[in-house]
C-alpha cells in the first residue's frame, strides 16, 4: 500500500482544503503537513484538524505525525472526510516483505528547509524497518538498483538510514534489496 504526504493545499473528500502545514520539510518548496494542522471544511463551514490514521511508517516532524493520504479531517462532518494528496513525490510504501520509507530527515543540515533556495533537484535515503516490528534496522547491509541499473552497497546507520542517494535532476524509481 502507498500513502502519499499531504502538503499545505491538500484537499478532502468533502471538498476541504489543508490550510496550515507546520512541517520543517518541504515537498517541491510546499510546506508537508503535520498531524494538528488546520484544514478548512466547506461541507459543514468548520475549521477541522487533521488527525493520523490507518498504518503508517513512524515519520516525526517537531514531534507531530507527518499526514499522509487518508487521514482525516476532524471538523463537524459524519463521518470524518479524508485528506487526499496534492503531490506524488514523496510517499510511504507498506508492503507485507519488508519496508522501506523515502524521508528527508528534519533535523539533518544535508537536506534543504523551507526558506533554503533550490533548484529541481531530488536526492532521498532511506529508513529500513522491520516488517514486523516497524523497529529500524540497524548496522544492516543493503543494495540500492538506481533508475540506471547502477548498484549501490551500503549498511544502514544506529537509525537505520541508507546513505544519502546522489542528485539527480529529475525523480527515479529505486530498488532496496536488505
Amino acid at each position: 500500500m502507498r500513502r502519499y504526504t499531504i502538503t499545505l493545499g491538500a484537499t478532502t473528500t468533502a471538498g476541504g482544503r489543508v490550510m496550515s502545514a507546520s512541517g520543517s520539510g518541504c515537498i517541491n518548496g510546499v510546506p508537508i503537513a503535520l498531524e494538528g494542522d488546520l484544514v478548512a471544511c466547506p461541507a459543514c463551514k468548520a475549521t477541522g484538524r487533521i488527525l493520523c490514521v490507518g498504518p503508517r511508517i513512524p515519520e516525526m516532524s517537531d514531534g507531530k505525525h507527518v499526514a499522509l493520504e487518508n487521514d482525516l479531517c476532524t471538523c463537524r462532518c459524519s463521518p470524518p472526510p479524508k485528506l487526499l494528496p496534492v503531490q506524488i513525490m514523496r510517499s510511504q510504501v507498506l508492503k507485507d516483505t519488508g519496508r522501506a520509507l523515502s524521508n528527508t530527515n528534519d533535523s539533518d543540515p544535508s537536506y534543504p528547509s523551507r526558506g533554503t533556495p533550490r533548484g529541481p533537484s531530488f536526492n532521498e535515503r532511506f529508513v529500513l524497518l522491520d516488517e514486523e516490528t516497524g523497529d529500524p534496522l540497524v548496522h544492516k547491509e543493503y543494495a540500492v538498483v538506481r533508475a540506471s541499473g547502477q548498484l549501490e552497497f551500503g549498511t544502514s546507520d544506529r537509525y537505520g538510514y541508507t546513505h544519502l542517494l546522489s542528485t539527480t535532476a529529475v525523480p527515479e524509481s529505486v530498488e532496496i534489496f536488505v
